[in-house]
């Protein structure tokens, strides 16, 4: 018997621990848990758009990836609020810093971009939580024939 309720007692322990182990990774996805030692990155879906030309036609279609560095000890969850917003104000600010060039202009730098992105996050999240905006990739079509 007492065999037995040694045996018992073992399963129950690696059970228990198996189950903490494993619990783990899904805590510290939905934020909870202690904030993580390395950078949090959080990649949001993209933004696309057509540019509307003089002649009231499609002159491009744009398309930009965007993640977002957290400051450190920030977690994905905290930005959780925010996203929609974030998605809709990331589009009319990108939109309208394509709008606003001259069709025969250069393209707009990253730099230019990352700044404008970064200000409108931090306008509506606060400051100390968004490190940087990173690009992705950017991609255009013309429609012009």
């Amino acid at each position: 018997m007492d065999r037995l309720l040694r045996r018992l007692f073992l399963i129950v322990a690696v059970a228990a621990l198996a189950a903490a182990t494993l619990d783990a990774p899904a805590r510290a996805a939905e934020g909870g848990g202690a904030a993580p030692d390395g950078p949090v990155f959080v990649k949001l879906p993209s933004v696309s758009f057509s540019v509307i030309g003089a002649n009231n036609k499609i002159q491009k279609e744009v398309q930009v990836l965007i993640n977002l560095q957290l400051e450190k000890g920030q977690v994905e969850a905290v930005l959780d609020p925010f996203k929609r917003r974030l998605q809709d104000a990331f589009l009319i600010a990108c939109s309208e810093m394509w709008d606003s060039r001259a069709a025969d202009a250069p393209a707009i730098q990253g730099d230019e971009i990352k700044g404008k992105l970064l200000k409108v996050a931090t306008d509506i999240v606060g400051p100390g939580v968004i490190k940087a905006v990173l690009l992705i990739g950017i991609g255009e079509r013309s429609h012009m024939r």
